[in-house]
């Protein structure tokens, strides 16, 4: 382990003990201590509640949901479906650290319910059951930090590390042990603790040459190096993941890029008069943290270009927004259908043609308001990238521009999956039938 890494996580520990004694106002982190576990059934209010804060999910409103379903669970007796989608919206609003408490209560106390084994499939480490703690560590504290610096506790000097942040100041560490009995937690503290270990663009030096990235920098990390932020753009998210996927893609990527002045980049979009700077200070301003630098600085781009998804419809107003976001990032025309208006093989061939020669293709969901009667396979609303299509099994390859921080989804009604199976980062399989049911339009360009 870094000396980095250990000073990182020594200020974090320390800096969570701290906003402990602040003052600040608290969250229950877990459900009341004197609440007993509910029986199936909820009242009716509750109910009401429960649709309203889902109603902001399916809107991908996605913290308002997960704040509305923190209101409801405080007054609430704890029952499996309103913990289970409060897991879903915190996921979604990249609350992992709170997802992750909340998945664990369904498991430890709903274990026989289906909202448990969705629990279990989404995360596998807590269904695994125990991890290694530090004795001398908080569980509020401990809960609240992320994967990577958990992993940090399982280590001797880890463990050093903490004790001797705690040890900084005792009455800081009594502090956050009688936040603990009571169950109390910072919401902003679980963000903060999040956020400092989320891996943080750094801008590189300059290498001496005009284009910092290559076309083989952009392959190495592909659709994975971009993970959507949160930023409502996943209709150009899912364009620029479908060109990482791509040769041609990757070096039209590579060469929108150059080296700016006082080590900034330089984005200029294909067929775009405009250049847009993106310095470190725009970049964490702004928290843009895709895995791969080279995502993160032509989404701050994308950003500048279309402020507040202003243009996003074109000039007109008139465009699709999968359409825009297509042509900005390739500069060729985009082609959109609606797959409902296709036959089966009329779809295929659109499909099959942009796969097979190599050129990008993304589609768009249905609205809630459409296909909230059918079973939850697809996020509403949303863009995706199609990756790939195996025309013999009439299965399309959807990638979500969320990728690993993507919803994950079952379908109960076929376990051989024969139309729909999920797999990791983001990706599913759909059946062309299926696909015309949940998704509205589908742009495809030739670059």
């Amino acid at each position: 382990m870094s000396t980095r890494s250990l000073n990182c996580l020594s200020i974090l520990i320390l800096g969570l003990s701290i906003q402990f004694s602040c003052g600040s106002a608290a969250q229950a982190i877990n459900p009341p201590k004197n609440s007993a576990v509910a029986k199936p059934g909820t009242s009716s209010q509750t109910e009401v509640d429960i649709r309203n804060a889902y109603g902001l999910y399916t809107q991908q409103k996605y913290a308002a949901s997960a704040d509305a379903f923190e209101s409801i669970i405080k007054k609430s007796p704890p029952n499996a479906k309103l913990y289970y989608f409060a897991v879903l919206s915190n996921r979604a609003a990249n609350r992992n650290n709170r997802a992750k408490q909340l998945a664990g209560y369904v498991i430890g106390h709903f274990g026989g319910s289906t909202e448990s084994s969705y629990c279990k499939t989404m995360f596998p480490d807590v269904a695994g059951g125990a991890q290694t703690q530090e004795p001398d560590l908080p569980e509020s504290v401990r809960a609240a930090l992320p994967p990577a610096m958990q992993a940090m506790l399982q280590t001797p000097e880890g463990r050093a590390a903490v004790r001797e942040a705690m040890a900084k100041d005792p009455k800081n560490f009594e502090t956050v042990r009688q936040a603990e009995k009571q169950g109390l937690i910072n919401q902003r503290t679980i963000k903060a603790a999040k956020l400092a270990m989320t891996p943080k663009p750094v801008f590189g030096e300059k290498t001496g040459t005009t284009r910092p990235f290559t076309a083989a920098d952009i392959a190495r990390d592909g659709a994975a190096g971009i993970d959507q932020s949160r930023f409502p753009n996943c209709w150009f998210e899912a364009s620029m993941s479908a060109l990482a996927e791509l040769p041609r893609g990757q070096a039209l990527m590579a060469n929108m890029i150059r080296y700016g002045e006082k080590g900034s980049y330089v984005v200029r979009f294909p067929g775009d008069g405009n250049e847009y700077v993106v310095t470190q200070d725009f970049l964490d301003e702004t928290g843009i943290h895709d895995k791969a630098l080279w995502a993160s600085i032509i989404e701050c781009a994308q950003v500048q270009k279309f402020p507040g998804n202003a243009g996003a419809e074109g000039a007109q107003a008139d465009q699709s927004r999968l359409e825009v976001g297509l042509q900005c990032i390739t500069g060729c025309k985009a082609e959109v259908i609606s797959p409902s208006t296709c036959s089966q093989q009329e779809l295929s061939r659109f499909i099959g043609g942009a796969v097979s020669s190599k050129n990008p293709i993304v589609a768009g969901t249905y609205w809630a308001g459409v296909i909230g009667s059918l079973p939850e396979l697809v996020v509403p609303q949303h863009a995706y990238t199609i990756i790939g299509f195996d025309a013999a099994k009439n299965m399309i390859m959807i990638r979500n521009p969320h990728g690993a921080n993507s919803q994950r989804f079952a379908s109960t009604t076929d376990p051989g999956h024969l139309e729909f199976e999920q797999l990791n980062d983001g990706v599913f399989k759909m059946s062309i039938p299926l696909f015309q049911k949940y998704f509205h339009s589908i742009a495809r360009s030739f670059i």
